[in-house]
């Protein structure tokens, strides 16, 4: 059997690329340029062959705009997750499980590493090296099967319980904003009393529901919760939290969330999409600043990509790979997104998602108590409205990035998204008279089955 090509970075891009700023991580060490690209370029392939594998639709491929650094560093990022994590832990920084969709500020402040459900599924790919893009595959569909039966069929086992229960994670608490996003959280949590993992701690982050930001009890409700959680943290860190080490957390993640508002801005006016739809995705997580398991680092690398993004508009250059006017589509909904790479070789872009941006667009006061001004932000997150709230918000994000269409997609079986889907689906129309489509996804791996596609495609030509 012939050997599968991986792919490699040009020789002659070197120069120009280790010429760009180091990575700054938070417990004060850096990676060079020139580290990044000897890691990229030498080791990366060795030890983790299936993200270089040249297959043309594969989700985890690397990025093929080489002339902008963050594609470059963000999967240096993601590649290194087991290595800086593990020196993470072996210096006492606890590692805990949290939900996509919220904000990691009070994490970081006690010394955790908060980890959201993708970023669990990397740090366990990082752990198993030399394998290919289909032995990888099938190592996390079988992670998944297990955990099935370990813990329960019934939880979603998009959130990363298979790789807490079943990979060895040394992960130390499953903490969560429950009831956030998505219907099965809080009973996630508690299934994992019954998974043979026993040593992880479990702890409900309690999130009220139903016009929460305006009822004073609640933000105060949550602001004991938080506090609950950073006291819990700071124990197994070993250190004592105090309100200014929170306060100086939100105004860490404030830049970054500032960053991010302001690039995806840029990002939309642009009349060229300046970067294929999974870089642009990679630069706006980045200022949620929980991806790469380290705030820090991805600050640093999103502070450059501003500079280039501005540049890219301000010259009109257009991304690789994009048509000149992409049909552009705008994603709502949790843990399903489309394969962008399919989308973009028919002629459309992603510009946008709901779940996430919801947090990262959220910013916290400064002044004051630190919990309540936490907690009525994280109460005040669009994506958790009522249906007209979150139609409203919705629909200002439609009008900034300029969207053809809307895409609502969301798994089989996850409770709270199929039954707004209809509704937020119609009222966005009705409102704004976009086009919407709603689509349900079986749970999956990265391969995103055909039919989806087919409909996404045939979404586009209708537009």
């Amino acid at each position: 059997m012939a050997k599968t090509a991986l792919y490699e970075y040009p020789a002659e891009l070197r120069e120009e690329f280790e010429a760009t700023e180091d990575i700054h991580f938070r417990d004060g060490s850096r990676a060079t340029a020139a580290d990044v690209w000897h890691f990229m370029t030498e080791i990366g392939p060795k030890r983790y062959p299936f993200a270089y594998t040249q297959k043309k639709y594969a989700g985890s491929r690397l990025s093929r705009d080489i002339h902008l650094p963050s594609a470059i560093k963000n999967h240096y990022l993601l590649l290194t997750m087991n290595d800086r994590i593990n020196k993470s832990r072996e210096n006492g920084a606890p590692v805990i499980f949290v939900q996509g969709g919220q904000s990691v500020d009070p994490y970081y402040a006690a010394g955790g590493i908060a980890l959201r459900p993708a970023s669990v599924g990397l740090w366990a790919r990082g752990r198993h090296e030399g394998l290919g893009l289909n032995e990888e595959a099938i190592r996390s569909r079988n992670q998944r099967e297990k955990a099935n039966h370990a813990i329960s069929f019934e939880a979603c086992q998009t959130a990363g319980y298979a790789n807490i229960q079943e990979d060895d994670l040394p992960v130390d608490m499953v903490a969560p904003f429950t009831c956030l996003r998505c219907s099965d959280i809080s009973y996630g949590v508690e299934a994992h009393r019954h998974g043979p993992n026993k040593a992880v701690k479990l702890m409900n982050i309690d999130y009220p529901m139903r016009h929460q930001a305006d009822k004073p009890w609640a933000v105060e409700y949550f602001a004991r919760n938080l506090r609950r959680l950073t006291s819990e943290i700071g124990k197994r860190a070993g250190r004592e939290v105090t309100d200014d080490d929170l306060t100086k957390e939100i105004k860490l993640h404030n830049e970054g969330r500032r960053l991010a508002i302001d690039t995806a801005e840029l990002w939309w006016s642009a009349d060229l999409p300046p970067t294929n739809g999974v870089d642009r995705r990679a630069l706006y997580q980045m200022g949620g600043m929980e991806i790469h398991g380290d705030p820090s680092a991805s600050l640093t690398v999103l502070r450059e990509s501003n500079a280039y993004i501005r540049e890219r508009v301000k010259r009109g250059i257009k991304a690789e790979g994009v048509v000149d006017k992409p049909i552009r589509l705008f994603v709502c909904g949790s843990c399903v997104f489309p394969n962008d790479f399919r989308i973009e070789e028919a002629g459309a872009i992603i510009v946008g998602q709901d779940n996430h941006w919801s947090d990262i667009s959220t910013l916290v006061a400064e002044e004051g108590d630190p919990y309540q001004n936490l907690a009525h932000a994280i109460l005040s997150y669009p994506y958790e409205q009522s249906i007209e709230k979150r139609a409203e918000w919705t629909i200002e994000q439609l009008k900034k990035s300029r969207a053809d269409g809307v895409l609502f997609l969301y798994q089989w079986g996850c409770n709270t998204q199929s039954a707004i889907a209809r509704m937020l689906c119609d009222t966005i129309k009705r409102d704004s008279g976009i086009p919407t489509m709603i689509i349900e996804q079986h749970e999956g791996g990265s391969e995103q089955s055909e039919q989806l596609l087919n409909r996404v495609n045939a979404f586009i030509e209708m537009l």
